[in-house]
């Protein structure tokens, strides 16, 4: 099968999809397929992710570019190029010039085309720059989601999201959607790498000689408002001024500092953010490799305080390292617990609930406090069992090859036979 992912960046800094949709075509090709990715390279955004067997197609672009959603001749005509040659078009991301570029290329080739909107389509996500968005919405995004034979979801609380957006699609006369016209949605997670071994803290005192001595947690992630780290602060430091000195079973809050690993997508919500977190913060900047590893697996615990996640492979990654996370209800990990009378139905198709497998917390996205509180008032040993525990479910249940096969044989049931 000859494969085409479209994409705008996978530029590393560019979070999630930047190095999920890489991993994703390389367990393709693995597993025999031809695949190629079309996308845009931001070299001022740092290197792009690595795909062993995969032929990345890529036009040199300019910030200005990024700032204009992507939008160029050279870019179109690529796609339109490479779709002439593959059996299917899988679109990453909404609202994008590379976007409207895949469904383009899809139509006029006549190949399927395969939407995954990577969170795009979330509550949170379509709150944010709405009359942007109502413009692309207008100009092409509504006719993207009408042309697509299937959509693919990281997790069901996305599948959930999607289904929300194509019902108003219906209900506004928009769109026929009768019998095996309907477009499919296939849930199909994102893979993690689980290391054999953990670097040791030295790897990353190294370089941050004020972390020797002290126990850490961690915050790792894009520095952006959907990731709520403002309110991971404000939890930070009243947990540091309300609460006594020793909390839990061993671990003194004293001896604790908080670790933000991750780039300053917004310059402007970081330096503020800076400013109110005083001394009791590091701030790291981006990690890769082992320096990645080491924070991970060397952490208290990790806090993926987000607003909003259609899979939060940070979650994942920490699990896979053997350390215990702090979520919100906002992200998948904690889907089940904000599905009401919905969870046997949802626990009995596969819901990623961290507390039903005892290795994190789930907590409101508004109240920080009390699941720092609840992970801080586990023992050193309750915490290392949690983490033990995640990593073993990241083992048995989280690969990409699993990915891959089940988005193969959805693209069959859709009518791509090669």
């Amino acid at each position: 099968m000859k494969i085409l992912h479209v994409i705008d960046s996978i530029n590393l800094t560019q979070g999630g999809p930047s190095v999920s949709v890489p991993a994703l075509a390389e367990a393709q090709a693995k597993q025999g397929h031809r695949v190629t990715i079309a996308c845009r390279d931001y070299a001022y955004l740092g290197p792009m992710a690595k795909a062993e067997g995969v032929q990345v197609r890529s036009i040199p672009s300019s910030r200005w570019t990024k700032g204009q959603g992507g939008w160029g001749c050279s870019f179109r005509r690529l796609v339109e190029q490479e779709a002439e040659k593959a059996d299917v078009v899988h679109n990453h991301g909404v609202w994008l010039a590379a976007n409207y570029y895949a469904r383009r290329a899809a139509v006029k080739a006549g190949k399927p085309l395969v939407i995954s909107p990577r969170g795009m389509l979330e509550d949170w996500s379509l709150g944010r720059s709405k009359m942007r968005k109502l413009v692309a919405w207008m100009l092409f995004e509504r006719e993207n989601l009408r042309s697509a034979k299937l959509f693919h979801a990281t997790a069901e609380s996305e599948a959930q999201s999607i289904q929300a957006v194509l019902r108003r699609l219906v209900e506004g006369g928009r769109r026929e959607v009768e019998g095996d016209r309907q477009p499919r949605i296939v849930v199909a997670a994102n893979g993690v790498e689980v290391p054999e071994k953990i670097p040791d803290r030295e790897t990353l005192e190294r370089r941050f000689p004020e972390l020797k001595g002290r126990r850490f947690v961690l915050f790792m992630s894009r520095i952006h408002r959907k990731k709520g780290l403002d309110l991971l602060l404000e939890a930070w430091v009243r947990q540091k001024t309300e609460a006594p000195s020793g909390l839990g079973l061993g671990l003194r809050l004293s001896e604790l500092v908080l670790v933000i690993a991750g780039p300053e997508e917004d310059r402007g919500y970081a330096e503020k953010l800076k400013k109110e977190g005083g001394r009791e913060v590091i701030w790291t900047g981006e990690l890769r490799g082992e320096e990645k590893w080491a924070a991970l697996g060397n952490a208290e615990f990790l806090v993926l305080p987000s607003h909003s996640e259609n899979f939060g492979i940070v979650v994942a990654e920490s699990l896979a390292a053997g350390r215990p996370v702090v979520t919100t209800n906002k992200t998948p990990w904690g889907a089940e617990l904000a599905l009401g009378d919905r969870r046997k139905e949802i626990a009995d198709r596969g819901t990623m609930n961290l507390e039903s497998r005892s290795c994190g917390v789930i907590c409101e996205v508004t109240n920080l406090k009390r699941g720092l509180e609840r992970m801080l008032g586990f023992s050193d040993k309750e915490r290392a069992e949690m983490g033990a525990r995640g990593r073993e479910w990241m083992k048995k249940e989280f690969s990409w090859e699993a990915g891959a096969e089940k988005l193969i044989a959805a693209y069959k049931e859709i009518g791509v036979r090669r």
